[in-house]
């Protein structure tokens, strides 16, 4: 499981010089940016200066003045580019909503010289009703170079391994580590994995950074996209099925804390208690809590029933990335870029402990029974028993940072995943390292 916040433009800028730049889709790129910031003065009910955006054969259609909306592959004589980049106030669009941003108006300029294409089903569709679920493009056959592992997870009994790749999860056998599977149609970045308690479901996290987010739920049975339950304008960080299997929880980078009934797909909670991104999101043990890491620099405890916040820990220093509850629901571990490990209590907050340091940042920390592991990037996985301050063990195995960190209760193995793409899996109770490899289909 992993959570950060820095590597994020690092990894984004590797993965789109490798793997090259996908052209803009109507339906994915375009279309939710219309329906969020101009279909509210451009829509059905209301048709300010004459001009509709709720569906694409609107859209295309002249308003009051009577210039045509979009030429293809001329954003200077398409009066929807330029309403969106004139200096005159009156005609700036939108007028009563946040003005898009510098990425997002560049979008609009590289679809329309790309032939103002339509993806969708039907050019008379209302655009809400387009957007999900969103058919991505597929993972590349081969990859031309490592994918950061930001994301890993063991299926639950231990056997497979499933692991972050570009559009797409990468399954793995653990005894071999062999690939047995790519489950795609997911957002360019994989940001989170979290396995149903029953083994049947996989919930992924992901995302286009200041683009799209979402929550994507398969059926490992029939490797079918089972629902989409949160789609956001910006990417989700972190996400967790309760221990019952029947919620689920997600954070995300537009500050935003989101609880979904799984039955019925419903956002049943949606809470803005942090003021930056939210990078990590866990259960206690009987799921009447949730805790929340941020780049706010904080660590909040919910209650998981009302969304009500208990507690907000201020005792970090810089960045929070990862956060865990003890075994007994009364205490967390939590980690960021203060290099520490804190050890606190709910009540309060109190601070128990933390470990020190210049150690490297933390990116991602696992509990199994009374061992903390925590994975930073100076290449280590740290264990940590938690009724001692310091660490009791430290494993060297990897060759570049390492990003997330996960274990199976099953075979009481963890699995560590790598800038560079490899996997390593550890035996807990002796730290000896089992198996390594890559996790790049085609290499």
């Amino acid at each position: 499981m992993s959570r950060f916040g820095c590597v994020i433009l690092w990894i984004s800028l590797s993965l789109g010089q490798a793997l090259g730049q996908a052209p803009v889709s109507f339906v994915r790129d375009i279309a939710p940016m219309l329906v969020k910031q101009c279909q509210g003065c451009h829509g059905p009910k209301k048709v300010k200066g004459g001009y509709r955006v709720d569906t694409f054969e609107s859209l295309l259609k002249a308003g009051k003045s009577d210039a045509p909306a979009v030429v293809k592959g001329k954003p200077t004589k398409s009066e929807l580019f330029l309403r969106l980049t004139t200096d005159d106030e009156d005609d700036l669009m939108p007028q009563d909503g946040e003005p898009l941003s510098p990425k997002q108006i560049d979008l609009v300029k590289r679809w329309i010289v790309e032939g103002a294409k339509f993806d969708g089903t039907t050019e008379t569709a209302e655009l809400a009703g387009l957007l999900q679920p969103i058919n991505h493009p597929p993972a590349p056959k081969t990859y031309p170079s490592a994918v950061p592992i930001t994301a890993i997870e063991f299926g639950a009994k231990g056997e497979r391994l499933f692991a972050s790749g570009y559009r797409e999860v990468t399954v793995w056998d653990a005894k071999t580590g062999k690939l047995l599977d790519r489950l795609g149609n997911i957002a360019e970045r994989v940001y989170d994995l979290s396995i149903s308690p029953d083994g049947q479901r996989l919930a992924v996290a992901s995302g286009q950074p200041g683009r799209l987010g979402e929550v994507r739920i398969f059926d490992l049975a029939n490797r079918e996209l089972q629902s989409v339950p949160i789609t956001t304008a910006d990417v989700v960080f972190a996400v967790a099925f309760s221990n019952d299997g029947k919620r689920l929880a997600a954070g995300s980078a537009d500050n935003k804390l989101r609880l979904v009934n799984i039955e019925s797909g419903e956002v049943t909670h949606e809470l803005g208690s942090h003021s930056d991104w939210v990078n990590s999101v866990a259960w206690n043990t009987d799921d009447s809590r949730l805790v929340t890491a941020s780049r706010d620099k904080t660590v909040k405890v919910f209650n998981a029933q009302t969304g009500a916040r208990i507690v907000s820990y201020l005792g970090h220093q810089n960045y929070v990335r990862d956060a865990l509850f003890h075994e007994n629901g009364k205490e967390i571990f939590s980690i960021g870029d203060d290099q520490k490990m804190h050890h606190w209590k709910i009540e309060g907050p109190k601070k128990v402990n933390d470990s020190s340091s210049n150690r490297g940042t933390a990116m991602a920390i696992a509990r199994l029974g009374t061992e903390v592991l925590v994975a930073g990037d100076d290449r280590s996985v740290r264990a940590f028993n938690i009724n001692i301050k310091d660490e009791s063990r430290k494993w060297d195995g990897h060759k570049e940072a390492v990003l997330s960190v996960t274990v199976s209760v099953a075979t009481r193995q963890a699995a560590s995943g790598a800038y560079d793409g490899e996997v390593v899996l550890w035996n807990i109770d002796d730290g000896k390292i089992i198996r390594r490899f890559h996790a790049l289909p085609g290499s």
